[in-house]
């Protein structure tokens, strides 16, 4: 009952937006019947998009209504407090066996030591956050999914890194943005911190060796336009800048679309002032292929990681230990770059090679087996 009266309520308070936003077209009546059987919100929903003008401007009141009748969840997003979660879709098991099928192959040709780092998502180390009602449903376990690749993994020439726990240690700090579905720059230090257990030559870094910098407050991102509830709260652009005298010079490339792009820095500041580019301050944002080079560091080793949008939170702090640090995307790789980076690695270019996805995309879509076309073909790229 409470629930019923706080939609009519609301729907109540809806005359006055709408009487503001009235072109002089008068609006449908709200159908009895269907609100008497039940399913008071989504009528609500249909019926200010059917019947007000300028309902654009009423997205986030339809929302509200929602919210309002008990409903949580919005095109695969829950809503709680002042954040927003991605749903999480359960895995595609063809998937999953033929990325870690590809990922073990490959792994047995490289003369490179490979390591894997799968990354769990918000709803997985903040479980706090999630509504009751969902928690009590069942819920997939990602701790469990990550332990069985791994496990496939043991013995097959892949080092695995627990990402996992890594996060869930720091789960209270402010790891994940609240309304993009990445971690933030703290998160990607996180997963640095656990990456210099196992590279070999990285040691674990400090955070007190950082200036910390927040670039830009109230930032939106794609959670936030996927479903436009008012109540969520802006998050925060930051970066980190290792400190040191002299500072460290750094050269980004980018290859991307058929373009490349250079940045004599690892945080290009001037993407804040172009809408909807925010988040390409980091490196530039991701490319099909983003190389990284510290014209000022003394190290020689080489690395490629193999990733997807997550390493934008924790590549840049790795560029701090390698003379150049490749970032391969291979959803958007084209020949060109796939020729490039194989010939890098037949010739033995790179020391190391991490191939880190979110969990997300390791369930559900093929890149990471894709990984297989960077493979020595005999006759092509070159002779052992």
């Amino acid at each position: 009952m409470k629930r019923y009266f706080a939609i009519i309520a609301a729907l109540a308070l809806l005359a006055i937006p709408a009487f503001a936003l009235g072109r002089g077209t008068a609006a449908m009546p709200l159908p009895a019947r269907a609100v008497l059987e039940g399913g008071l919100p989504e009528v609500v929903e249909s019926h200010i998009a059917q019947s007000f003008p300028g309902r654009d401007a009423l997205t986030g009141w339809s929302l509200a209504i929602r919210v309002l009748g008990g409903q949580r969840e919005y095109n695969q997003i829950f809503i709680s407090g002042d954040e927003l979660i991605p749903v999480l879709d359960p895995p595609l098991d063809y998937q999953v066996s033929e990325n870690t099928g590809a990922i073990l192959e490959f792994a047995s040709q490289s003369r490179a030591r490979v390591y894997t780092m799968i990354i769990p998502t918000v709803s997985a180390i903040r479980q706090q956050s999630l509504p009751s009602f969902f928690l009590g449903q069942s819920v997939f376990n990602q701790r469990q999914f990550i332990d069985q690749v791994y496990a496939e993994m043991l013995g097959g020439g892949v080092s695995t890194v627990d990402a996992y726990s890594a996060l869930l240690e720091h789960r209270e700090q402010y790891i994940f943005y609240r309304t993009e579905n990445n971690l933030t720059s703290l998160g990607g230090f996180h997963l640095y911190h656990a990456l210099g257990g196992h590279l070999d030559g990285m040691a674990r870094p400090s955070l007190q060796r950082y200036d910390i910098e927040h670039v830009m407050y109230g930032f939106f991102g794609d959670l936030y336009l996927r479903s436009p509830f008012q109540n969520a709260r802006g998050d925060i652009l930051s970066i980190f800048r290792y400190r040191r005298t002299p500072p460290r010079e750094y050269i980004v490339t980018i290859h991307r679309g058929g373009q490349t792009r250079t940045y004599h820095t690892l945080f290009p500041l001037h993407k804040l002032d172009l809408e909807g580019r925010e988040m390409d301050i980091f490196m530039g944002g991701l490319g099909a292929k983003t190389v990284i080079t510290a014209s000022s560091l003394p190290f020689s080793s080489n690395l490629l990681v193999i990733g997807d949008h997550t390493a934008l939170a924790f590549v840049p702090f790795l560029a701090n230990h390698y003379r150049t640090v490749t970032l391969l995307d291979l959803s958007q790789v084209g020949e060109e770059e796939i020729y490039a980076v194989a010939l890098d690695i037949g010739r033995d270019f790179y020391n190391q090679i991490l191939i880190a996805y979110s969990i997300e995309t390791y369930m559900h879509y093929p890149y990471p087996a894709r990984i297989l076309s960077l493979l020595p073909q005999p006759g092509e790229y070159w002779e052992y």
